[in-house]
């Protein structure tokens, strides 16, 4: 092993505008990893 963590990714959400859904899913305790939000 090199000695470097990878980061569980589970969804992603393509702006800031689906923010309040990205929250929703935290809050409702279904992430089992990360959850992204891409901003371009």
């Amino acid at each position: 092993q090199s000695g470097k963590m990878k980061p569980v990714i589970d969804r992603t959400y393509k702006s800031l505008t689906e923010t309040p859904q990205a929250l929703a899913y935290l809050e409702q305790g279904h992430a089992r990893g990360k959850v992204v939000i891409t901003v371009e």
